[in-house]
């Protein structure tokens, strides 16, 4: 048993002092099983967050999209023959340079059959922001050729009129009570 110690130590010995050793290898062997400790220890905390990222990049598109599509002036914005914004062109305008969100007030245009008929629609636009926006906020705009699937916007004017004559109308009132109808006053039943 005692030589088969000292093989081992004449073993160890030999291979210890034929390896070049750097004077921290230890220090390096300690700080490395230390990192991998840490590391197993809170194991899923550092990957939480990529994940919910990951996850959540979606949503971040979807919104945008939609904000997209929302403050987009599609066809029937503009009049067929003029190419001028109608009413309900300008009241959208309107709202998104004063009511939209401050992160999502960008104007989309949807492109037209032509490029002439677009850039007629994008001066349009920026002439009509231009005299809303105040001074120095002017919103960008851009063409979009992302579909235009919406109500047309002589149906959104009518219901607008509508709405207009509406709160000039009288309220609705009931007529006043005329004369006994077979019930009690007191609004109870008998019940005989």
């Amino acid at each position: 048993m005692l030589a088969y110690f000292a093989r081992l130590i004449v073993f160890a010995v030999v291979t210890f002092t034929a390896l070049p050793l750097s004077a921290d290898w230890l220090c390096n062997f300690c700080n490395s099983v230390a990192r991998d400790t840490k590391r197993r220890n809170c194991w899923p905390a550092p990957f939480v967050c990529p994940d919910r990222q990951t996850v959540r990049a979606p949503f971040a598109i979807m919104v945008n999209n939609g904000w997209r599509r929302q403050n987009m002036l599609g066809d029937s914005y503009f009049e067929p023959t003029t190419g001028q914004l109608t009413e309900t062109g300008k009241l959208k305008i309107h709202w998104i340079i004063f009511e939209a969100p401050e992160q999502h007030r960008e104007i989309y245009v949807h492109i037209g059959q032509t490029n002439d008929e677009t850039q007629a629609r994008l001066a349009t636009v920026t002439a009509q922001a231009a005299s809303l926006a105040p001074q120095g906020e002017m919103p960008s705009i851009m063409q979009t050729s992302i579909s235009d699937e919406s109500y047309p916007a002589d149906r959104t004017n009518r219901l607008l009129n509508l709405y207009k004559s509406m709160k000039d109308a009288q309220p609705p009132y009931l007529p006043a009570p005329s004369g006994q109808s077979g019930g009690s006053s007191t609004g109870g039943s008998t019940g005989q």
